[in-house]
């Protein structure tokens, strides 16, 4: 926070009244912004989240894959990614499976908000 002014007259309007460097507490952060799936690559990106809630340190993904004609689960899997990752390739792409992917953005305070895909692969 800085207070800067000419009062009195005498001073010039740059001049520093007062200057106090104030942190906040993090908090968890914002839910990322997610963009659509590349089947193609089999990749899911986002967009890198900023960091006025508190230094992001990393994103959680949560993969579940079921199967497509009974539900059953085939997978799931948990992991965590530094923050200058924005894009996952999904391996091993099974067909004729249904995929849930969700993604938090992670600080000092804990994960955020979610942003979730949910694709299906066509059976081959």
């Amino acid at each position: 926070v800085t207070i800067s002014g000419g009062y009195p007259a005498t001073r010039p309007p740059s001049t520093v009244l007062y200057s106090r460097r104030v942190r906040t507490s993090e908090t968890a952060p914002d839910r990322p912004e997610i963009e659509p799936l590349d089947p193609s690559t089999k990749t899911f990106r986002w967009k890198q989240l900023p960091s006025c809630k508190g230094a992001i340190v990393g994103y959680q993904l949560n993969i579940t894959a079921r199967r497509e004609y009974d539900s059953d689960f085939l997978e799931v899997e948990e992991l965590r990614v530094s923050q200058s990752v924005t894009e996952y390739r999904l391996h091993p792409w099974r067909h004729g499976t249904n995929y849930t992917v969700t993604i938090q953005g992670l600080t000092a305070a804990g994960l955020g908000q979610a942003s979730r895909w949910d694709f299906e692969t066509i059976i081959s």
